[in-house]
C-alpha cells in the first residue's frame, strides 16, 4: 500500500529529500514516554527497595501498650469482660498486621506468601459483645468507636442475638453489640444498621478491610511502574503480566498504546498489586522487564501523558552530503509535518482496513465478510488454503478447521456464519471483538482526514491560520486531543498486528491479544475519552477574518475534525462541502450521518461524534548526529543518522 491510497500527499518542507531504513532491528526504534509533568520514564531498578517491601499499612502498627490503654478505657464504659473480648480482637488484628508486614518483606514464594496471608486471615477479627441491658451504656459503646483515636478501622452494629445468656434483669436480649471490620477507625469508625439484619456484602466487606490490612500500600491503593518491552505490544504484554499473576488485564492501567516494533518504555499501574510480585516476574518474562515501583493514589487512563521521546536508528541513508542532511533536519524542526495517520492504521493485509470501514458505513454485510476474509499475495499456506475454502467454495467448517486462531477476527466472521446460518452476516460481524471491529470505523474516518489535511494544505498553505480555520481555545483541551491522536495512530498498529501478525507472536502473546481483544475496548480504542463531546465542540473556534489578518493563531493552533455526528466543519472550501464530496464519493452520506449513524448503531460501535486532530505536528526537539557503525562481517555503513526528539503530539 503506497502512502498516496491513503491520503498522505503533502510535504510541509522544501527542502530534496533522502531515504534510509527504520526499524531494520526493532532496537532501531526506541519509545520513552513522558509524562504530564514532562518526567521521562526510565527503567533504571527492577528490584523494590527495602522500605517499599516493609511497606505501610492502611492501619497504623497497633503496640502492646496501646492495645491495654484501649482496654482499661473501655472496661470503664461496657464491663471488664467487654473489656476481655476487645483486648483479644485488638490483639488478633495486631498479629494480622505484623503477618501481613512480614509476608510482604520477605522473599517467600508466592505459595508461602499466600499460606501466611491465609494464617493471617484465619484470625478472628469479629466479636459479639456481651448483651448490655442498658441503652445510655450501649449508646457509649458505639461512641467509643467512633472517636477513640487508637482503634483500627472498626465499626459497631446491633445483630441478632442467638443464644446469648440473660441479662443482669433476667431477661434475654434481642439484640447484641457487634464489633466487625469497618472503614473509620480512629475516630472515623461508624454504626452499622439496626435491626438485627445484616445487609448483603457486609462479609465481603470483611474481606475486603483483611486485604487492607495486608495491602503494604497504606491509602494508596495503586502501584506505578515502568515497563520495558521488546517486540511486543503494549496489551500483549501486559496481558502476559496479568496471566502470570492470574490477576484480570483491567487491573492494569497505561496511559498509551507503544509501538509493537521497538524497544518501548511506559508507565502503567496496578491495582493492589504487590510490589515484590510484580518485580519477582522478572526472571520470567521474556522480552518485559519491570521495574522502579511506587505507590500512586489512582491509576494511569489513556491520554495521561505529554508525549513520547524518540530515539530512533536510520540505516543505509541514500545521502552522503552532511550540509543536506543538516538543511533537512532543520527545515523539518522549524516546520513541522502534517499530521497525518500514519500507514499502521490502514493495516497491512491484502484489504485496508478502511476499505473494510466504508461497506460497514454503508450497511453492505456481504461486502464486508469478504473483505474481511479475503487475502493477498505472500500469506501463509495455511491462511490461503483457510480463506479459498471460504471465498471459493463457500465452506465454513472447513475453512475453521485449517484457520490459524492467531486470526481473531476471521475466525469470528466464520464462526458467526457457522452459528447463525451462511447469510448471517450482520450477525457474523458483530461477533468481531469490539475494539477490532471499532479499528475499521476509525481506519475509514483517517482515510477522509488525510485527504481533507491535504486538500486544506493545497490551498491555503501551512504558514498560517486564515479565515474559517478551526482552532482549540482550550490548550490543555488541545493537548488531550493531540496526545489522543497519536495514540490512537499506534493502537491501530497494535490492532492490526492481532488480525494480521499475530502469528509472529509466541502462544502466549496470542492468546492475551485475543483476550483484550475481547474486553471492553481499553487500549485498543481511539483514547477520545479525555472530554465529552459538548465540551469539545465548545472549545472549538472559527477563525475570523479579522484574527487571520491579525496573526492571532499560528498554523500549529489549527485543527480538523475527524468525521461524524455533531461535528464542526471549517468554515471555508477545505470545510463540510470537501467532506461530504469525498465522503460520498465512497458511498457514505456524510451530511447527518443517516445511513452511516444506522450501519454502525447495528454494530453497536458509533464513530466519535466529535474529535478534533491538529493539522501540524511540531517536534518540540529535534536533533541530529551523524555516526560511523561496522557491521559485522560487513564494510562500514554509510552515514547513519540518528534523530532524537521529544515530539508532544508523537
Amino acid at each position: 500500500m503506497q502512502e498516496q491510497q491513503v491520503g498522505i500527499e503533502e510535504y510541509t518542507t522544501s527542502t530534496t529529500g533522502f531515504t534510509g531504513i527504520l526499524k531494520h532491528r526493532y532496537n532501531d526504534f526506541q519509545v520513552f514516554e513522558v509524562d504530564l509533568t514532562g518526567r521521562t520514564a526510565h527503567l533504571t531498578a527492577t528490584e523494590i527497595a527495602a522500605t517499599q517491601a516493609a511497606g505501610s499499612s492502611n492501619t497504623a502498627a497497633i503496640t502492646d501498650e496501646a492495645i491495654s490503654e484501649v482496654a482499661a478505657a473501655f472496661a470503664a464504659i461496657a464491663g471488664q469482660p467487654n473489656a476481655a473480648l476487645l483486648q483479644k480482637l485488638l490483639t488478633n488484628i495486631q498479629q494480622q498486621q505484623k503477618q501481613a508486614t512480614s509476608a510482604a518483606a520477605s522473599a517467600a514464594s508466592g505459595q508461602q506468601q499466600q499460606q501466611q496471608q491465609r494464617d493471617a486471615a484465619a484470625l478472628d477479627v469479629e466479636v459479639d459483645l456481651l448483651p448490655e441491658g442498658s441503652k445510655d451504656v450501649r449508646k457509649a459503646i458505639h461512641q467509643f468507636f467512633k472517636s477513640d483515636p487508637r482503634l483500627p478501622p472498626l465499626a459497631t452494629e446491633s445483630v441478632a442475638a442467638e443464644g446469648a445468656p440473660a441479662g443482669p434483669d433476667g431477661q434475654v436480649p434481642h439484640h447484641v453489640i457487634r464489633i466487625r471490620p469497618g472503614s473509620g477507625g480512629g475516630g472515623r469508625g461508624g454504626r452499622g444498621q439496626r435491626g438485627g439484619q445484616e445487609k448483603r456484602g457486609q462479609k465481603r466487606g470483611k474481606r475486603e478491610w483483611r486485604d487492607d490490612m495486608s495491602w503494604e500500600g497504606g491509602e494508596l491503593k495503586h502501584v506505578k511502574f515502568v515497563m520495558l518491552k521488546e517486540n511486543t505490544d503494549t496489551q500483549a504484554a501486559l496481558g502476559i503480566v496479568a496471566r502470570m499473576l492470574h490477576a484480570q488485564p483491567r487491573s492494569f492501567g497505561f496511559a498509551g498504546t507503544k509501538d509493537k516494533r521497538g524497544v518501548t518504555t511506559q508507565w502503567v499501574t496496578a491495582f493492589k498489586v504487590s510490589p515484590a510480585k510484580l518485580a519477582a516476574l522478572n526472571p520470567r518474562l521474556r522480552g518485559i522487564k519491570l521495574g522502579d515501583f511506587e505507590f500512586a493514589a489512582s491509576h494511569l487512563s489513556l491520554g495521561q501523558l505529554g508525549g513520547n521521546r524518540f530515539k530512533l536508528l536510520m540505516r543505509d541513508v541514500s545521502s552522503s552530503d552532511e550540509e543536506h542532511i543538516a538543511s533537512a533536519v532543520s527545515e523539518l524542526r522549524g516546520k513541522g509535518f502534517l499530521n497525518y495517520f500514519g500507514l499502521q492504521r490502514f493495516g497491512i493485509g491484502a484489504v485496508p482496513t478502511h476499505r473494510v470501514g466504508a461497506a460497514l458505513l454503508r450497511g453492505e454485510w456481504q461486502a464486508a465478510v469478504r473483505l474481511v476474509l479475503q487475502g493477498g499475495p505472500g500469506e501463509r499456506r495455511e491462511y490461503r488454503q483457510a480463506r479459498a475454502l471460504y471465498m471459493n467454495h463457500g465452506d465454513i467448517q472447513g475453512a475453521l478447521a485449517v484457520l490459524p486462531t492467531s486470526l481473531v477476527a476471521e475466525r469470528a466472521v466464520l464462526q458467526g456464519l457457522a452459528r447463525h446460518g451462511s447469510n448471517a452476516y450482520l450477525t457474523a460481524l458483530q461477533g468481531i471483538p469490539r475494539t477490532l471491529r471499532s479499528m475499521y470505523m476509525h481506519a475509514w474516518q483517517s482515510w477522509l482526514w488525510n485527504r481533507a489535511a491535504s486538500e486544506r494544505f493545497r490551498k491555503y498553505g501551512a504558514d498560517k491560520a486564515v479565515a474559517g480555520d478551526l482552532v482549540l481555545l482550550h490548550p490543555q483541551q488541545q493537548q488531550q486531543d493531540e496526545v489522543a491522536a497519536a495514540e490512537a495512530d499506534v493502537s491501530a498498529e497494535a490492532a492490526v498486528d492481532a488480525l494480521y501478525d499475530a502469528e509472529e507472536q509466541d502462544s502466549q502473546a496470542a492468546a492475551a491479544i485475543e483476550a483484550a481483544a475481547a474486553g471492553d475496548g481499553d487500549g485498543g480504542d481511539d483514547a477520545a475519552g479525555a472530554a465529552s463531546a459538548a465540551a469539545r465542540l465548545s472549545s472549538v473556534h472559527v477563525v475570523t477574518e479579522a484574527e487571520a489578518a491579525a496573526g492571532k493563531f499560528s498554523i500549529r493552533d489549527v485543527v480538523l475534525p475527524l468525521p461524524g455526528g455533531r461535528v464542526q466543519y471549517p468554515q471555508h472550501e477545505a470545510g463540510r462541502q470537501l467532506y461530504c464530496r469525498m465522503a460520498a464519493a465512497d458511498g457514505v452520506m456524510l451530511p447527518g450521518m443517516t445511513a452511516a449513524e444506522f450501519a454502525s448503531r447495528l454494530l453497536r460501535q458509533q464513530p466519535p461524534p466529535q474529535q478534533q486532530g491538529a493539522t501540524l505536528a511540531p517536534p518540540t526537539q529535534l536533533m541530529q548526529r551523524r555516526r560511523q557503525q561496522q557491521l559485522l562481517g560487513q564494510r562500514p555503513l554509510l552515514t547513519p543518522v540518528l534523530l532524537q526528539f521529544l515530539q508532544a503530539t508523537a
